[in-house]
């Protein structure tokens, strides 16, 4: 990690115990790293306006909008789309893959994981942005 920055992940999914998890994890392993949690897409888009993130991690399946409609908006968007973001579920089907991947989302997390797995997708996400 840049000592001189604290990095900051925004991450976006409706299980509170998944948050709680990640956020946990984080903490524990570096100060130099704050989790901003978001339960759903609204959220995120009020977070998202209020603060800089280094990266997103984003749940497919949530209520309202899915965790793929909202990553494609964000890649597709001037101010968003060099965000890097990581797509995370246990369920996508090959045609939400491959709007991920058309939409420029090529880093999918699938469910469950482990928190070793977690750390060493944002590091190489983190290395090639």
């Amino acid at each position: 990690m840049n000592s001189l920055k604290k990095l900051t992940i925004l991450v976006v999914d409706d299980d509170p115990k998944v948050r709680e998890l990640i956020q946990n994890y984080f903490t524990m392993r570096s100060e130099d790293i704050n989790c901003v949690m978001a339960a759903d897409t609204q959220q995120a888009v009020m977070k998202l306006s209020n603060q800089e993130f280094d990266i997103v991690l984003i749940d497919n399946v949530m209520p309202g909008k899915l965790g793929i409609d909202f990553a494609v908006t964000l890649k597709r968007s001037i101010k968003y789309g060099k965000l890097p973001i990581v797509l995370m579920s246990g369920a996508l089907q090959q045609d939400d893959v491959l709007k991920a991947i058309d939409a420029g989302i090529k880093d999918i997390l699938v469910k469950p994981f482990s928190l070793k797995q977690l750390n060493e997708k944002i590091q190489r996400v983190l290395k090639k942005s």
